[in-house]
């Protein structure tokens, strides 16, 4: 199948899922009237209540459908968290952009976003779906810190060649249609695992649009991953296959320190109510640290391909680096520019804009003010805060230790002292203790050092500098504190260090007796601890709301299903009497009922060869043309009564 074939059975696939997502929708619409009819007005009662539980269990599936609908017919808007950039604040960026457009023949876009994000992308709006009245290009703060300046014109071209061979247009139509079809099916999804009475009548628009969805992304998909190779082509051209390829293996790698960064130091701290005046240089110190940058390109020969979910447009990179690789030689007017990416944002009035665009994205609690530090000594608080979050996490392992001791400093010490160190290891290890600090878990040793490093901070006798590749160490201030911190180790598994390193704590000033769940707000950063989500309640507690609302919306059903049974008393039908009608004088009946004024008889029907009979009374009879009484024609005295028998009960 051709790509131009495999487009058109795409955009087709597109109208057939809102003719069909549509369809589901009326198609409940009819059933829900239907049953409402026959419920209150039906020409008989319910047989079943399963109607009526179709109708209601079914409604939180076909609100899934119409959520995906509109989620699909909005008119893609700039990602929040991005600034738009001006010519002035940015001229070599926007210099950029316009020169490598020229060489790709691409139209130029009309704005520039910055991202806090590791992506680029680009966009377009239309009206009516034909005259383009606006084009964006989106572009990563990580990839302009942590990417060479060639190897960020490589990526500009890239997206660059999306415009020049007419992508984005089929790629938002096709977009917006997947966006919408997986929003119905999660909804779907969500209802369900809330409540299985959902589950069961919402089964329908789940394989319909399971199935259709299936085919839609085996379509749309290829044509997209197909499109993600000509935008190589296209970048190689101008860039350099060499620039390209180095970009694509960079991608992956920043991408993974930039979330390290995010989830050791921004997230935390942001959390806590503290951002760096600039996220950007604090990012691009962990960069270019030696032992961090060490391990970085290490990881970036190894190359290991990321996980990829099935609905990733992109293809795998080791099949794209194969295409590049089969595209020899340099580009014309290619030069390697091994400069920080950077450099393409100076000389331009940006340097609060970019702050201010990461530090919207960060998630700021809304019970207390958000703090604005130097980014240095930032870092130096994000480390002691990371030190306070690990002394908090040891209240889980000491939980489970049987005579739990005290959650302190005292108590863990008291701990040690009793040669129950081994009992800490396992404790320790048991919660994965330290993963979710440093990303690997830590041994009893690390643990009472952090411990007690903390505590010699909080009174005021060391601190904790920084450390990119490994966790912060602590700086000592004087002798007491150094040699403190030099037998926390040994603690462990020395009780006589224990008791020494008691005597050491005290004499620095530590307060023993204070929680650990308090270090935080006795430390020198007074931190709160983190708040908890308002609005949000565990999932087990709405499960358990969501369940019981199905039962009382099943009981309500089976209470209308009841009253519908009940039918008002009627009184018993009378028949009406009984109406001769003369054979020969249809017009003459001996019904008691009214003849209507004004209605004029039929006229007698004749009958072949029989004469009309005279008009007689009720007691006569018809004989020879004329009317004789019963009695005349056939006499009483002649009649042989019947004896009855006796009636015997």
């Amino acid at each position: 199948m051709t790509a131009a074939w495999r487009g058109a059975l795409a955009l087709a696939l597109v109208a057939g899922f809102y003719a069909l997502s549509w369809g589901l929708v009326l198609g409940y619409g009819a059933l829900a009237l239907g049953v409402l009819w026959w419920t209150v007005d039906g020409p008989g009662p319910l047989t079943s209540p399963m109607p009526l539980f179709a109708v209601a269990f079914g409604l939180p599936g076909v609100l899934a459908v119409l959520r995906g609908l509109l989620a699909g017919g909005r008119v893609p808007e700039p990602a929040p968290g991005t600034v738009r950039l001006s010519r002035a604040q940015a001229p070599k960026l926007w210099d950029a952009v316009a020169e490598l457009a020229e060489r790709v023949g691409a139209p130029e876009p009309t704005e520039i976003r910055l991202s806090p994000d590791v992506s680029a992308s680009v966009s377009e709006d239309t009206r009516f779906g034909l005259r383009v009245s606006s084009r964006r290009l989106e572009i990563g703060l990580p990839l302009l810190a942590g990417l060479r300046a060639d190897e960020v014109r490589a990526v500009l071209c890239h997206e660059l060649g999306h415009y020049a061979r007419r992508h984005t247009r089929f790629g938002a139509t096709v977009y917006r249609g997947s966006v919408a079809l997986h929003t119905a099916r999660s909804g779907i999804v969500a209802a369900a695992v809330r409540n299985p009475v959902v589950a069961m009548y919402s089964g329908i628009q789940y394989r319909v649009l399971g199935a259709y969805g299936w085919l839609y992304d085996a379509v749309s998909l290829a044509v997209r991953r197909r499109q993600e190779f000509e935008a190589d082509a296209a970048a190689a051209a101008v860039a350099g296959p060499a620039a390209m390829a180095s970009a694509l293996t960079a991608v992956p790698v920043l991408e993974a320190a930039w979330g390290d960064f995010r989830q050791r130091f921004l997230d935390p701290m942001a959390a806590r109510g503290r951002v760096p005046d600039d996220p950007v240089r604090a990012f691009t110190a962990m960069l270019t640290d030696t032992e961090y940058g060490e391990a970085l390109e290490e990881w970036r020969r190894e190359q290991p391909e990321r996980d990829r979910s099935r609905l990733d447009s992109h293809p795998p990179t080791p099949a794209r680096l194969r295409a590049l690789r089969l595209r020899s030689g340099a580009a014309p007017g290619a030069v390697a520019d091994p400069r920080p990416g950077r450099v393409l944002l100076e000389g331009g009035a940006l340097e609060g804009g970019l702050s201010d665009a990461l530090r919207r994205a960060l998630p700021t609690p809304t019970d207390h003010r958000t703090v604005v530090q130097p980014w240095e000594e930032w870092l130096d608080d994000a480390v002691e805060l990371q030190a306070i979050g690990a002394v908090e996490d040891l209240r889980g392992a000491l939980a489970l230790l049987g005579s739990a001791p005290l959650p302190t400093v005292d108590g863990v010490l008291g701990l040690l002292e009793a040669g129950r160190g081994e009992e800490l290891a396992g404790a320790l290890s048991a919660t994965d203790w330290g993963t979710a600090r440093w990303g690997a878990p830590g041994s009893s040793q690390r643990a009472v050092a952090v411990l007690v490093g903390q505590a010699l901070v909080t009174a005021g006798r060391a601190a904790w500098s920084v450390r990119w590749a490994s966790p912060g160490v602590l700086v000592p201030f004087d002798e007491e504190a150094r040699e403190a911190h030099a037998l926390a180790a040994a603690a462990v598994t020395d009780p006589a260090a224990a008791a020494r390193l008691r005597f050491l704590l005290v004499v620095c000033g530590v307060n023993t007796g204070v929680a650990l769940t308090r270090t935080g707000e006795v430390s020198r950063l007074r931190v709160p601890r983190p708040a908890r989500e308002r609005g949000r309640r565990p999932a087990r507690e709405v499960g358990r709301r969501v369940n019981v609302g199905g039962i009382v919306v099943a009981l309500a059903l089976l209470g209308v299903f009841g009253w519908s049974q009940l039918e008002p008393e009627r009184d018993p039908v009378r028949p009406l009497p009984a109406t001769s009608v003369d054979p020969f004088r249809p017009d003459r009946t001996t019904s008691p009922l009214p003849v209507p004024s004004g209605v004029r008889p039929y006229p007698p029907l004749p009958v072949p060869g029989v004469s009309r009979s005279p008009d007689c009374g009720v007691r006569e009879l018809p004989v020879g043309g004329r009317c004789l009484p019963y009695e005349a024609v056939l006499p009483s005295s002649r009649l042989t009564p019947v004896a009855t028998p006796p009636f015997t009960p």
